[in-house]
């Protein structure tokens, strides 16, 4: 996949440079007194996506413009751009090029501290050339409607790992919930910090931010990805789109804080544990069991299982479709197993199989399941953690 993406600027030089897509124009650039330049460009890549309602392709690539000395000259590349077709010809074409590569001509304008630039399409050619642009998923903030801080998440596990990498880094405390006023002080220990320790303190949250997070422009698909976007301002939000080097694209994201609060509430103890291997995360109870002495024997997590980004935004949108699941928990130690006990806890872990062969038959026989911990949050700390990074970010420098 990055070979074909880092191929797409070479191939749009040599189109440029030795086959033109189209032909030489007299484009030249030009600058108003308010600083603004109107310029020709030059845009290969894949379309994205076609909005009639705002007349809009979205096109994943590269931008060349031309400047009156030195000819086409690459300004950007793996980016969303956003194209305008000049006429309902050109309309129709962007409109029926969707999940194709294309080539488009024509003047957009930019100006000092842009984000997202309009290229007016005056022309559009087909091009044979693959482009892939695997689905993409991220946990953030989101900032503005067109600017968000986010992580990542490639499996289930990572939204527990990420936050959890987070608390064990800040000390947030996981056995109650925070008043906001505590909230307050620890973000102002973080963000503005007095002291030695407190500067120890923001040096190593801004080192584990720096681990995971990053900040994005990003384009919507559509009004109703914008108004998703509109909805979650100032918190935290679930992204699905398209992920580009200089921005992303989002398609849709309608999970913010207050699913999550409610997905959450809903989830219950229940079930066995199937007999499958692999990654996932978990919502839920953790129970400890003591032999005679106090001491804890065996620890047990019952709740929601997801073992797929796409499984656990489905879960949190609808709790009632998620697969309620209990397993043995093994790799705590025992102040771990005091924290967790009795409380919902957020779980990133792996589930287990042991195998033995039948001395007899030969056949590998199932002797024993678990699930692995890795990293986990109790529901308190879950909460905790979301309250003070949301308000770390985009302060005192951290993003």
């Amino acid at each position: 996949m990055r070979k074909s993406i880092l191929l797409v600027p070479l191939l749009l030089a040599f189109l440029i440079t030795v086959l033109p897509i189209f032909p030489a124009t007299a484009a030249q650039s030009y600058q108003d007194p308010n600083g603004v330049y109107y310029k020709q460009a030059r845009v290969f890549g894949k379309e994205v996506t076609f909005d009639s309602q705002r007349n809009l392709a979205i096109i994943f690539g590269s931008i060349y413009v031309y400047e009156p000395d030195s000819g086409w000259q690459l300004v950007d590349s793996r980016k969303f751009h956003l194209v305008a077709p000049v006429n309902y010809r050109i309309g129709d074409s962007l409109a029926g090029a969707v999940n194709k590569t294309v080539a488009v001509e024509g003047p957009y304008q930019a100006w000092p501290g842009q984000k997202e630039e309009v290229i007016e399409a005056h022309k559009i050619e087909l091009a044979d050339y693959p482009i892939e642009t695997p689905p993409w998923y991220a946990f953030g903030k989101t900032v503005t409607t067109d600017h968000i801080v986010k992580f990542n998440l490639s499996q289930a596990t990572d939204l527990v790992d990420v936050l959890a990498g987070i608390q064990k880094t800040a000390g947030i405390p996981q056995d109650r919930r925070l008043a906001p006023e505590e909230v307050s002080r620890l973000v102002g220990e973080i963000t503005h910090p007095s002291d030695d320790a407190g500067r120890s303190l923001a040096t190593r949250m801004q080192a584990e931010l720096a681990k995971a997070w990053n900040d994005k422009y990003v384009v919507t698909k559509d009004n109703a990805a914008a108004n998703d976007l509109r909805a979650g301002v100032g918190g935290w939000q679930f992204y699905q789109g398209l992920l580009g080097y200089n921005n992303s694209y989002i398609e849709r994201a309608p999970l913010i804080r207050k699913n999550l609060d409610a997905f959450m509430d809903a989830v219950h103890p229940g079930g066995g544990a199937p007999e499958e291997e692999g990654p996932a995360a978990m919502y839920a109870l953790v129970k400890a069991e003591r032999d005679k002495y106090g001491k804890i024997i065996k620890v047990t997590a019952s709740g929601v299982l997801m073992d797929t980004v796409p499984g656990l935004l489905r879960a949190i949108a609808d709790p009632s479709s998620a697969s309620i699941e209990t397993w043995r928990l093994e790799g705590w130690n025992e102040k771990e197993a005091e924290e967790m006990d009795g409380r919902y806890c957020w779980l990133s872990g792996s589930r287990v199989l042991v195998y033995e062969e039948d001395k007899e038959t030969g056949e590998k026989v199932l002797v024993d399941q678990y699930y692995s911990l890795c990293n986990y949050l109790t529901h308190d700390g879950f909460n905790n953690t979301l309250d003070i990074t949301r308000d770390v970010i985009g302060e005192g420098g951290v993003f």
